[in-house]
């Protein structure tokens, strides 16, 4: 599959090095316990800075999806449709992601997913994505 090498800042470090370890880790807020994702700063719940990040099981649902026949992206074009999806994980909180190996006529919202560790690239990056569990 092709795609775009995801790029890590500071502040998404650790969820880009847990990929690339097979696991997911996400912040959670110490003072709420709300989970913050995409990763920044604060808690978007209660405004605390004071976050811990924590590995998840991985366990979703789907939430969403739509088949994209055209690419999103240039990186993408050799792998039509692009079967892109908005995922809940099991802890409450949704992550846009894309699906693999799952027909489109199999696709079935609050269908149960199981996260998948593609790789990117010779760099070690992988992406998040997601199949039937």
């Amino acid at each position: 599959m092709s795609a775009v090498i995801p790029v890590s800042t500071p502040i998404s470090q650790p969820f880009w090095e847990g990929l690339k370890e097979e696991v997911i880790r996400v912040p959670r807020c110490d003072e709420c316990s709300h989970w913050i994702f995409y990763p920044r700063r604060h808690c978007t719940h209660c405004g605390s800075l004071s976050m811990t990040w924590r590995e998840i099981s991985g366990r979703a649902t789907l939430c969403s999806y739509t088949l994209a026949r055209v690419p999103t992206l240039e990186e993408f074009a050799a792998d039509p449709p692009q079967n892109l999806a908005i995922v809940t994980l099991e802890e409450g909180f949704n992550v846009n992601s894309s699906l693999v190996d799952i027909e489109p006529g199999d696709m079935r919202i609050g269908m149960a997913l199981r996260p998948v560790f593609a790789p990117v690239g010779d760099s070690g990056a992988r992406r998040l994505l997601f199949t039937a569990a």
